[in-house]
């Protein structure tokens, strides 16, 4: 048959996509880490506190459509 089963990654520029998508990462958690020292347990409940009024938004989004 004519499927080609071979897996490539040969796409110009894939390395630093993938490195900037692991230095937003590291970026996000060392600024929830310099949170958690400086504010402690309110720090570290921090990301939770700000995805409410996101996951509301999302619901309703979502039911509207």
């Amino acid at each position: 048959m004519g499927t080609n089963m071979t897996d490539s990654h040969d796409e110009p520029g894939g390395f630093w996509t993938e490195a900037g998508i692991w230095v937003a990462i590291l970026a996000l958690f060392t600024g929830w880490g310099f949170s958690i020292f400086k504010w402690g347990v309110l720090g570290l409940y921090m990301p939770a506190v700000i995805a409410v009024p996101i996951c509301l938004i999302v619901l309703v989004w979502i039911s509207m459509g």
